[in-house]
């Protein structure tokens, strides 16, 4: 039983990473109606950026801070460079250049950085906390990376929902068309949406480089994962990303402890075609009509 809740415990923060992950592929479905796989490589690269900084000024908060103005930057040239071209002529094509992006911004990496695996110290104690004579694996820093997430979901939803900017994101990504004779910019709509999913993910990424190590390739296997949970959450729900995200990273880590840790992709991958099988829209998803 102590195995059992060691195991929960350890998974609620990664999921809570997993969690910002699939949130920004959903801000990206939502406003362009495009799945950005170069998420994870926007995540890795401004990451870089962060420790980078870190190294130079010994601040984690402005390294967090550079990463976020980083990330932004990023997600505005990859709509323009490579999404906005491609998507003129065939939106699948969109999604397929954002493979490229990932790999892209890999090798950049590589030659920038160096392929070896870096560490990148928390801002405060990453040490489990003391409770009835044992030390659990949950510490401050895991209750931080929970605490941004709630954070950053709160603030999104009032975005979307409850905002005239929110509202021109999702009339643009729907029908670009009417939004645009409704007075909707809809590409400054499109801009702002990428920019926004670039600033999340960096987020996302500066908070799980201390849980593990940094590489170019480190944030790979949290595409699979942030994946599974966006779909099946549903990808116009950012309930649904977080829901997800934080189960998938649970599940994640009872696969691992109860077996090996190689079964988890696996496990993701069964948990998404079963999805897929019986409620392709996700389980958080929804087809309310709003006027704007």
């Amino acid at each position: 039983m102590i195995d059992f809740i060691d195991y929960l415990l350890g998974g609620i923060s990664s999921g809570a990473i997993i969690a910002l992950m699939a949130l920004a592929l959903v801000l990206v479905w939502r406003s362009t109606r495009v799945v950005n796989f170069a998420q994870l490589g926007q995540a890795m690269f401004t990451t870089y950026i962060a420790l980078t900084v870190r190294e130079l000024t010994g601040s984690w908060f402005l390294g967090l801070i550079i990463a976020m103005a980083a990330g932004l930057i990023v997600g505005v040239i990859v709509h323009f460079l490579v999404i906005r071209p491609v998507k003129r002529l065939d939106t699948s094509g969109a999604i397929i250049a954002t493979f490229g992006v990932l790999i892209a911004l890999e090798a950049l990496a590589a030659m920038v950085w160096g392929g070896d695996p870096e560490a990148f110290p928390p801002p405060i104690n990453n040490s489990g906390y003391e409770a009835f004579g044992r030390i659990w694996p949950f510490s401050p820093y895991d209750l931080l990376v929970l605490a941004s997430v709630v954070v950053l979901v709160l603030a999104l939803s009032v975005v979307f929902t409850r905002t005239n900017v929110g509202l021109a994101m999702r009339a643009s990504a729907f029908n670009p068309e009417v939004a645009r004779l409704s007075g909707v910019r809809v590409n400054r709509m499109l801009v702002l949406g990428w920019a926004i999913a670039g600033l999340v993910g960096a987020v996302a990424g500066v908070l799980v480089a201390p849980l593990s190590t940094l590489s170019p390739t480190s944030f790979d296997i949290f595409l699979v994962f942030a994946f599974t949970a966006a779909v099946i959450g549903g990808l116009d729900s950012l309930v649904g990303a977080v829901a997800f995200g934080i189960g998938t990273g649970l599940v994640i880590a009872l696969v691992s402890g109860y077996s090996d840790s190689s079964n988890a992709p696996l496990v993701a991958l069964v948990l998404l075609v079963l999805n897929l099988l019986f409620k392709p829209e996700g389980v958080f998803s929804h087809h309310k009509a709003r006027a704007v």
